[in-house]
């Protein structure tokens, strides 16, 4: 049997306009947040881009470069993809993100969620594969007055600091000179294969050497990677000196760092407050200060990391401090989303209640036009 609907269309039509004008007004009140951390965050990224300038303009001065680039991450620590010195693949794309000096407020994240505080121990394991995520790193732990202890691997990947000349230990040693950083690494590796540069020539390893003599750092030189993992325990914990190392970063895939390349991806990137149970097929440093209950920042998938935190993919142009949503997040004013929803819904229970009671009149056979 036809029954009627008790909806008039002139109703639907009151209500969709009601709707649509308080969804219009909420999104245009959407309102800009600070994200935590915001003042850490910016002053982080803002070193970053001060480390960028003075290592470009140390680079522009040894004329490496024929000509200077406007972006100043290829003027600065964006590499060649082959060089002597260059000990396995890399992702173009991932080192130019990775050179984002905002990347910096990703890394004082990371290192928030450990709840460090000034003054704690923090032990670092990274190579020359992704000197702006190095960068970025070592200005969180400045602006966080961290102290950090640092084991390097001098080798590179594709596009990273892979200039024999103008390693990531040379960079390091001009932004410590310039006063921008106040550490320097405690020793370093020449990484690779093996953590001994397995593959290199001999004048690439003569190279190797020659920027761990000339920048005064010890190296690290083992027949046999559990070794070198046991000597970088053994450094990091003299290092120490019996204090509590509150967080292990590690950044990159160096395999004394993680004791085999498969553990890059098992190794959940970002904070972990413990390494998940896996199948590991080696363990490397990070595995003993996780057995010890350190927790582990992993610095790995770089373009998943810039996506996450708002950074986006890697841009053209470098982008100013202070953009991306891991400083600000556009969010909907909820109390004025709530204040429309409540309005719809008292429109709605009103018109309801007069179709109802026009409907029955009409039932009755009494002519609602009438009524008026």
């Amino acid at each position: 049997m036809f029954r009627p609907s008790r909806r008039s269309i002139w109703t639907l039509i009151i209500l969709a306009a009601a709707s649509f004008g308080f969804f219009q007004i909420v999104e245009q009140r959407r309102t800009l947040y600070r994200q935590p951390w915001y003042p850490e965050k910016i002053q982080a990224a803002r070193l970053a881009a001060h480390g960028l300038e003075a290592l470009r303009g140390e680079r522009l001065q040894k004329g490496i470069f024929s000509r200077e680039y406007e972006d100043p991450r290829l003027a600065a620590i964006i590499g060649q993809q082959f060089s002597l010195v260059t000990t396995d693949f890399g992702v173009f794309e991932a080192k130019v993100a990775g050179a984002n000096p905002n990347f910096a407020a990703v890394a004082v994240d990371l290192l928030k969620q450990a709840d460090l505080k000034a003054g704690d121990f923090v032990t670092i394991g990274c190579s020359g594969s992704n000197p702006g995520v190095n960068l970025a790193v070592y200005a969180a732990c400045e602006v966080l007055e961290l102290r950090p202890l640092v084991i390097t691997s001098i080798g590179s990947s594709w596009w990273g600091a892979n200039d024999p000349d103008f390693t990531w230990l040379d960079m390091e040693a001009i932004l410590e000179r310039r006063e921008l950083i106040h550490f320097r690494s405690l020793a370093a590796s020449m990484g690779g294969d093996k953590d001994d540069a397995k593959g290199l020539s001999q004048v690439g390893k003569k190279m190797l050497q020659d920027a761990a003599d000339r920048n005064g750092i010890s190296l690290i030189s083992e027949s046999r990677l559990e070794n070198s993992i046991q000597r970088r325990i053994e450094l990091f914990e003299k290092a120490a000196a019996g204090a509590r190392i509150k967080a292990y970063i590690n950044i990159g895939g160096g395999l004394a760092s993680l004791g085999h390349s498969e553990n890059g991806a098992l190794i959940p990137t970002g904070f972990n407050r413990h390494l998940p149970l896996k199948n590991y097929p080696a363990r490397g440093v990070v595995h003993y200060f996780a057995r010890r209950g350190t927790p582990i920042i992993h610095f790995y998938d770089i373009l998943r990391l810039a996506r996450e935190y708002g950074l986006g993919p890697p841009h053209v142009r470098l982008p100013e401090v202070g953009t991306g949503a891991v400083f600000v997040e556009e969010r909907y004013n909820m109390r004025l989303a709530g204040i429309g929803a409540a309005a719809i819904l008292i429109l709605l229970l009103a018109v309801i209640k007069l179709d109802e009671r026009l409907f029955r009149l009409k039932e009755e056979g009494v002519d609602p036009d009438t009524l008026m």
